[in-house]
């Protein structure tokens, strides 16, 4: 029993500190009549670090997105619609 106890801990800090560490990001994507757009790629791109992984989403029927990101990194948003021109925003 002493020895589950320091290793439960460790895990319960390590849950508390991976759920510290991200954020999540999400919203509606519409046209300019408020009409959803489905299937439009949103694309997260860290600007700083070389080995963090691009993140990406894709529009719901309803025009939902959601997107986990690290809390400690800027990025560059990416969102794309086949039939529309590109939007980024820092």
């Amino acid at each position: 029993m002493p020895k589950l106890f320091p290793s439960l801990l460790i895990f319960i800090l390590f849950i508390g500190v991976t759920s510290a560490q991200s954020i999540q990001l999400d919203g509606f994507i519409t046209d300019s009549l408020q009409n959803p757009l489905v299937n439009t790629n949103v694309i997260a791109t860290p600007l700083q670090e070389v080995n963090a992984q691009i993140k990406f989403s894709i529009s719901s029927s309803k025009g939902e997105y959601r997107l986990k990101l690290e809390s400690n990194l800027p990025y560059l948003i990416k969102v794309r619609y086949l039939r529309m021109r590109k939007k980024e925003i820092q």
